[in-house]
This record gives C-alpha cells, sequence and structure tokens, in this order.
C-alpha cells in the first residue's frame, strides 16, 4: 500500500513536472516566434502612388536587411503595410485599424501632410509614435510630440523661392494650387515672405483631384503676371495643370513649381518645353558611398533604380532608425519616443537628429532649375 501511494504520487509529480515544462517551452516558443511589428502607410493607390511604391520597396528591403542579421534582439521584425491614398479620411481608418486590430504602435508613413494631421490627434490617445517621410508642410511642426519627421519643411522651400523673387525683381506673381494643406501651405508661406516686398500675388486654387482647371488658368494668364507659381499635391493633378497649360497656349514669362512637379521626372520629360528654365527647390540628401550601396541593392532586388533618391534614402532610414530605437529599449512607446528626441543615427541620408519641434535638424531645401527634362541643383 506505501508502495502504491508512492507511485502514485511520483506519477503526480512527473506529470505536474512535464506540464510546467509544457508551459515554460510554450512561453519561451512563443517569445521567440513573436513578431516585432511596425506600421507602414504609404499612398500606394492614388496620385502619388509612385512615391508609395518606392517607400514600400525601400522599407521591405530595410526590414529583410534586419531580420537577415537577426531581427530585433533575436525576434522578426514584420512590416504591415497599407494604402493611405493620400486621403486624411482614408488615413484615420488605416491607423484604427493598425493600432486596434494590429495592436501596432510604432509606425512609419510616407507623404501627406493632410494624412498626418488627420492622425496626429490620435497618436498619444492610441500610445502611438510615427515616423514621416515627405511629410513637409509647415504645419506639422509640433503638431504632436508623438509624431517625429526626417525631412525638412516646407517652409524654407517658400523661403527660397521668395528670395529667388526679390532677387530677380519680379513685382507681380500670380499661383495656382490645389486646395490641400501641402500645396496650399507652400502658397501661404510664399505670401507671408513677400509680404511687404511690393511684389503683388493673385491666387486661384482648384479642388482636391480636379480634371478641369483651365478657367483659373485662363484668369492668371490674363494677369500677365512676371511669374506664375504652380502648386500641386500629386503627380496626377501636376499632370492636369501643365497638360492644360500647352492647351491653352499659356507659357509664363516665368515658371517656378512646388517640388511635387520638380521632382517626378515623368511631367518633366513630358512637359519638357514647358518646363525649359523653371525654377523650384526641394530637399537636398548627399549622395555617398553606402547610399549607393543601397541604390544599388534596391536594383538588384527590384529590377530598377529608385527614381526619388532622397525619398528612398529618408524611408530607408526610417524604417532601420524606428528598428534600432525598439532593439536599444524595451520597444515601449515611451522609450522609443525618448530615444528619437536624443537620437543622432548616422543614416545613408546622413546623420538623423530632430530638434525641439520633433523636425529633422539641419535639414535644408536648395534650389533647381529645369533643363532639357531634368531637374539640376541652381
Amino acid at each position: 500500500r506505501i508502495l502504491t501511494l508512492i507511485m502514485k504520487n511520483t506519477k503526480l509529480w512527473f506529470g505536474a513536472l512535464i506540464l510546467v515544462v509544457i508551459v515554460a517551452l510554450s512561453i519561451v516558443f512563443g517569445r521567440a516566434t513573436q513578431t516585432v511589428k511596425i506600421g507602414a502607410m504609404f499612398p500606394l493607390t492614388g496620385g502619388l502612388a509612385s512615391y508609395g511604391e518606392l517607400a514600400r520597396n525601400m522599407a521591405a528591403l530595410a526590414v529583410e536587411e534586419i531580420n537577415s542579421t537577426g531581427g530585433i534582439n533575436g525576434r522578426q521584425l514584420e512590416l504591415i503595410i497599407d494604402d493611405h491614398k493620400c486621403d486624411p479620411k482614408q488615413a484615420i481608418a488605416v491607423f484604427e485599424k493598425q493600432a486596434s486590430v494590429d495592436d501596432v504602435h510604432i509606425f512609419t508613413s510616407v507623404a501627406c501632410t493632410g494624412t498626418v494631421l488627420s492622425i496626429a490627434s490620435q497618436l498619444e490617445a492610441k500610445n502611438a509614435v510615427l515616423l514621416g517621410t515627405i511629410t513637409s508642410g509647415n504645419k506639422l511642426t509640433g503638431v504632436s510630440p508623438n509624431f517625429f519627421r526626417n525631412w525638412a519643411s516646407d517652409r524654407q522651400e517658400s523661403r527660397l523661392l521668395a528670395d529667388e523673387i526679390i532677387k530677380k525683381g519680379y513685382k507681380s506673381v500670380a499661383a495656382i494650387y490645389e486646395e490641400t494643406d501641402y500645396a496650399k501651405g507652400l502658397v501661404i508661406s510664399l505670401q507671408e515672405f513677400l509680404k511687404d516686398s511690393g511684389v503683388e500675388l493673385s491666387t486661384e486654387s482648384f479642388a482636391v483631384n480636379a480634371t478641369d482647371v483651365r478657367s483659373q488658368l485662363t484668369k492668371l494668364s490674363a494677369l500677365k503676371a512676371d511669374l506664375l507659381f504652380v502648386s500641386v499635391q500629386t503627380v496626377t493633378t501636376g499632370e492636369t495643370v501643365l497638360t492644360q497649360m500647352e492647351q491653352l497656349k499659356f507659357q509664363p514669362n516665368n515658371l517656378f513649381v512646388s517640388d511635387n512637379i520638380l521632382k517626378t521626372q515623368t511631367l518633366l520629360t513630358d512637359h519638357s518645353r514647358l518646363l525649359e528654365g523653371a525654377i523650384g527647390a526641394d530637399y537636398v540628401i548627399p549622395v555617398n558611398s553606402r547610399l549607393e550601396d543601397v541604390m544599388l541593392k534596391y536594383k538588384e532586388k527590384y529590377g530598377s533604380d529608385c527614381l526619388q533618391i532622397n525619398l528612398c534614402a529618408a524611408e530607408y532610414d526610417a524604417a532601420r532608425l524606428l528598428a534600432e530605437a525598439m532593439k536599444n529599449t524595451d520597444g515601449s512607446t515611451l522609450s522609443v519616443r525618448n530615444y528619437l528626441k536624443v537620437v543622432n543615427y548616422d543614416g545613408v541620408s546622413g546623420q538623423v537628429s530632430f530638434d525641439s519641434n520633433n523636425d529633422r535638424a539641419n535639414a535644408a531645401y536648395s534650389l533647381f532649375k529645369i533643363s532639357a527634362g531634368k531637374a539640376g541643383i541652381k
């Protein structure tokens, strides 16, 4: 009887030990296989789909490299990609889905100013941090303690254009702009910098994604201003405005364009005659050997060049910087935010750090001039 009790107790203890081992292994295995997530919100359709495709490819390349060298402290990094279409309402839906359903708290995003403005107020409430690229609108400076951008504010773009207008002695400027935070913001800042300069600024606007802007162009053409400034949100609307200028035979004496036109090669090629001599400004990332290596990897992986080097470099750094922040902290929103506040990251786009407003520090625009279908630094 005593032997029987001992055997029963031994079986119970042995069974309990096996259960403990199974639970322990499950926990360890679960931790080992659980991924670390970054939410990626890109314009994959719509007028800036070309930007979104490059950003998606570049972020995926960065994540692939990170995972090939051990991931985030032994866990694989997973990119949760959704299309915000450069539409504020869609951006809210995508953000809500990723934060609530996918349980994502660390985000990267490319374009547009309006999409970031639509979700900025929710970042703290959803315990989320967002690092943006080509989110340049002046309204985004200091919009949320949880929003950072590794890009320059386009207020600098407007300042350069205003300085050029004053330098050239132009007295009258006409501007056509799309009713978006980015495109309208450029004109508002331009107007601010031209205040008290004696330059007269006349404007016409058009609705988002409008397909006919002939009436606005006709009014501006009749003014016979010294200069026309075209400020558009997307490649699609840029194509609309430039095509209809050609149809109306509206060739201004001098033409300035927003950076979305300046850095879109299809527009420069297809409208080379109209754009010959046009001036614009863009955020420039110096090319170096490390960046050249990454661009070569991009071409080998996707079979084509990245046509927006500054976009690709900045998004590659965004993905890698967020991964570094999670790797070197406990991965919580607060710790990642605090990490970004003081980081000095040696990226392929240069040294990445952030000022007191969470804007990229020491980032600046340069003037460009379009010649023979190419944009070069002026």
